[in-house]
């Protein structure tokens, strides 16, 4: 240990007389260090964490799989999740949930916020303990509600003054029994839970209303589980063959049920940030190499004096740990900016988002990230360094370039894979980017420029009392269309990129009764007059709704051009009849034809829409989003449409955001991806652009009395200048060959990412090679500049 800390002393006074030395390399590990720190926080607290629940590892979720087709749903229905229930041994518990945003009516007021109707059977899965009052019971349905220690804050000051309040969702009354710690938040931020019964109330094997998770027994294991699931799923399909035809129930890791989507995307970003560290290590390594050169007199004599090439090597590798540890601190420092700054960038729907932050694993993987990059930066230099030869190195002379050409090999090939790593992940940003850029680019099928939208609902239970909300909308429509800066005002249950909607099977005049396993499928909206011109959507025939399609008329729809091909082919869908499963079996009769949306994000296909008068179909019409075609900046009206509906109905819940900030949420996942691998590669280029500049700096010091004996014979300088730039495109072109080599290979990973772009892109190709060429050409320009201007009688009278 003694000589351990006199080598590391040794190497302190080193590095502090080398500062140019110590600093690069110091700056390019924390760079590298840094960017892997920060990212594997981002994956260590969403994928390796285990979930903040009692008992995590036994919390499941449950599934629906369709076994002829591959397709899995996570969603199931209400019967076969009972079944589930009664008939799983492996199961403890097993709770049906839905929810989502809703408006919470309150004593004075109205808020927006993400609620869940639960069963009891939700409190034993996760094994919840209120900090104040108490949890509901099975008898307590529809009655009674828990809400988050936030919410209770927020709303009535603290939690002992939320129990006993009573508060209204979808206009049932509910008293608060009990509140929840405010870490606990499942299912996706959810702060209020209101009792549903533990029978469900949808008794359709087709219809897929719930979501379910369990618990499983102690010691019971996730596959013993699936197997007794499919067990039970077959006597299903044997009881019920048409509803339950190749129908699979089966259970999956809570955990990876929440970060299974994140995953590829997440591991994607790690592997960059691997070849951010690759970079950072081949450049310490060079610049090691460079400097055990310069060092070979001194361990020339050191080996004369008696040293041994293990001291020799724990001489270099001294230093290279002192770096790295260097590196490590200045990278953590780097790293906790980064994170809140990945933290703010998080796309909409990354699961356990505010969970992310540094911990001890992450210093535990920083330190031994640094540790790695010791052995890995100082390897080859060490060995080099224990192979000297004395007499050979007392001899020559540095500035002679006589250090042997198996030297200057390996720092050409360290630039090579530098260069092969950077142009990896320059192909990979230009193929996120240029997906980025189509999905940017791309016809909604509406006009999301100037556009406020307002996600409001209103309180009914009734027929009656949805038709007095409908009233009011209406008579909203037309004082919000008058406001200054506004030129239309309409609503909407199924807005494009929105949260409310609905989606299901259909059938048409002379196509016989609607059957579930083989009637077509469209998007469900229901709309006020005005709303097609309002977003900007063409009307292609007939017309829109009117006035007269209330809820005592003759029932009408608009379809889509999709729905119009696919079911009607070239004839005239006009005056043809419609049927659907949304809320009534009444035939529509067909009266326009509408242009095609994108429905979910710019990455959707169009596909078929049926549109139904918001009169007509009134339990669907309180809920909706109010949209605003403006002459202003939308934001600016806010306070105005708030009046507007506060003196309206004060009871109806509103949330403000644009369509463009809608349709941006919906690609924000790919805008995540994109700008974060562009950041890497652009990383990536700035470390090769220092390797090459380092390489070729330190070659033609090197080189100086060769130069200066080719000058002197008659080479001109810009022979000198081409000799010089023609070495550094050569060791570029190998690089960028095997680049593209493993390019071929790597973006095969994220071809389920790309939109519109192959993953063999010639054009993001065809970047990255004028990109890495520009890049070695510029790193290479000053060397190349000075080896030009050597001066032969200095360099030869030198010698």
């Amino acid at each position: 240990m003694g000589t351990f800390l006199q080598d590391l002393r040794f190497a302190a006074r080193q590095l502090w007389k080398h500062p140019t030395f110590t600093i690069t390399a110091i700056l390019t590990l924390a760079l590298g260090i840094g960017a892997n720190t920060a990212i594997f926080t981002v994956v260590q607290s969403i994928l390796l964490a285990p979930l903040p629940y009692v008992d995590p590892s036994r919390i499941v979720a449950l599934d629906t799989n369709w076994t002829d087709s591959g397709h899995v749903s996570r969603r199931v229905t209400g019967p076969d999740a009972a079944d589930v229930r009664s008939q799983a041994h492996s199961l403890e518990a097993l709770s049906m949930y839905e929810g989502g945003d809703m408006g919470v009516t309150l004593k004075d007021h109205a808020v927006f916020s993400r609620v869940a109707g639960v069963d009891v059977n939700f409190e034993r899965v996760f094994g919840l303990t209120p900090i104040a009052g108490r949890l509901f019971s099975d008898s307590e349905a529809h009655h009674a509600a828990l809400v988050s220690d936030r919410f209770a804050r927020d709303n009535f000051g603290s939690a002992e003054a939320a129990l006993g309040q009573t508060l209204r969702i979808e206009n049932e009354t509910l008293q608060i029994t009990g509140v929840i710690p405010g870490s606990f938040d499942f299912p996706e931020k959810t702060q209020v839970w209101f009792a549903l019964p533990l029978q469900p109330e949808s008794t359709e094997r087709t219809a897929f209303n719930y979501k379910a998770i369990g618990k499983l027994r102690a010691g019971v294991s996730v596959d013993a589980a699936r197997s007794e699931l499919g067990a039970i799923s077959q006597r299903l399909q044997a009881a019920y063959p048409d509803a339950n035809k190749n129908k699979q129930m089966m259970v999956v890791p809570l955990q990876e049920e929440l970060t299974g989507k994140a995953r590829p995307m997440l591991l994607l970003l790690f592997a960059a940030v691997g070849m951010i560290l690759l970079i950072a290590c081949v450049n310490v390594t060079h610049l090691e190499l460079a400097r055990s050169i310069e060092r070979q007199r001194e361990l020339a004599v050191r080996t004369a004096l008696g040293s041994s090439r293990w001291q020799l090597r724990r001489l270099v590798m001294a230093e290279s740990l002192l770096i790295s540890l260097a590196g490590a601190a200045l990278g953590i420092a780097l790293a906790v900016p980064a994170v809140r700054t990945l933290v703010a960038m998080a796309p909409v729907g990354l699961p356990r988002a505010m969970e992310i932050h540094l911990n001890g694993w992450v210093l535990a993987f920083t330190l031994g990230l640094s540790l790695l990059t010791t052995v890995a930066a100082s390897l080859v230099p060490a060995r080099k360094a224990a192979k000297v030869d004395p007499s050979e190195a007392l001899k020559q002379d540095s500035s002679r370039g006589l250090a042997g050409r198996s030297a200057s090999a390996l720092r050409s090939g360290l630039v090579v894979a530098e260069v092969a790593a950077t142009f990896v992940l320059a192909v990979g940003a230009g193929l996120l980017l240029r997906t980025l850029v189509t999905l940017t680019a791309r016809d909604m099928g509406y006009q999301t420029g100037r556009m406020l939208v307002v996600d409001a609902d209103a309180p009914a239970h009734t027929v009656d009392e949805a038709q007095r909300v409908l009233q009011q909308y209406d008579q909203l429509f037309g004082q919000l269309a008058a406001l200054p800066g506004v030129k239309r005002a309409a609503g909407i249950m199924g807005l494009p990129t929105g949260s409310h909607g609905s989606n299901g099977y259909y059938t048409v005049t002379g196509k016989g009764p609607m059957d579930v396993n083989h009637s077509p499928y469209a998007d469900f909206s229901v709309a006020s007059p005005g709303y097609f011109q309002t977003m900007g959507i063409p009307l292609k025939l007939g017309r829109d709704f009117n006035a007269q399609d209330n809820y005592s008329g003759q029932f009408v729809a608009v379809i889509s051009e999709s729905l119009a091909r696919q079911s009607f082919g070239d004839a005239n869908p006009i005056g043809k009849q419609i049927q659907c499963g949304l809320d009534s079996d009444k035939w529509m009769t067909i009266v326009g034809v509408v242009g095609d949306v994108r429905q979910d994000s710019p990455a959707a296909n169009p596909g078929p829409t049926l549109y139904m008068p918001m009169k007509q179909h009134p339990f669907y019409a309180t809920e909706i989003h109010i949209v605003l075609r403006t002459k202003v900046a939308p934001l600016t009206l806010m306070n105005a449409v708030q009046s507007e509906i506060m003196r309206t109905n004060s009871q109806i819940a509103t949330k403000f955001t644009t369509m463009d900030t809608m349709v941006g949420e919906s690609i924000s996942a790919e805008r995540f991806r994109s700008v974060l691998i562009s950041s890497f590669a652009g990383l990536g280029l700035l470390l090769a652009m220092l390797g090459v500049y380092g390489m070729m700096a330190y070659s033609v010091a090197q080189r100086t009395f060769e130069i200066g004996v080719r000058m002197a014979f008659g080479a001109e300088r810009n022979a000198i200048l081409r000799m010089i730039l023609s070495h550094t495109a050569r060791l570029a072109c190998w690089g960028i060959v095997l680049g593209m080599v493993a390019s071929f290979a790597m973006t095969r990973l994220i071809t389920s990412m790309l939109v519109g772009v192959s993953a063999a892109d010639p054009l993001s190709l065809l970047l990255a090679t004028v990109l890495l060429l520009i890049t070695a050409a510029v790193a290479a320009l000053a060397p190349a500049w000075r080896a030009a201007q050597v001066d032969p009688m200095v360099a030869l009278r030198a010698e």
